[in-house]
């Protein structure tokens, strides 16, 4: 089992593409970006469906298009968990966010922020 301890977006970026199976997060902004997925995730597909159909509009409305989005589905309280997922998209990009959406499951021990490969 391959693990990775990544501190900054550029390090999870490739430890992403890597073939790790465990992704450690040692950067607190980054596991409150990450931490913004987990919600999205908890808010169902629909909310998921909504970012991943922003993301495409990002560059043309400057990051604007995801909270938008967020808002009209979940309410005025999805702005915040839109704004971590903004700023992660704009960090390392919407096909890498779209990836820990759909190929990764966040684990948290303790304090320790974790990425764990789905099993296929």
């Amino acid at each position: 089992m391959t693990t990775v301890i990544v501190r900054t977006k550029e390090e999870l970026k490739a430890a992403l593409n890597s073939n790790a199976i465990e992704i450690q997060i040692d950067n607190p902004e980054l596991v409150k970006q990450l931490k913004s997925l987990r919600q999205l995730r908890l808010a169902g597909p629909l909310a998921i469906g909504s970012v991943i159909a922003a993301i495409p509009l990002m560059p043309v409305t400057g990051g604007a298009s995801l909270p938008a989005a967020m808002v009209g589905f979940l309410g005025t309280s999805a702005f915040v968990v839109a704004s971590g997922i903004s700023a992660l998209c704009i960090a390392i990009g919407g096909i890498v966010v779209i990836g820990i959406l759909t190929d990764w499951e966040e684990v948290e021990l303790i304090g320790v922020f974790k990425l764990k490969r789905k099993r296929k």
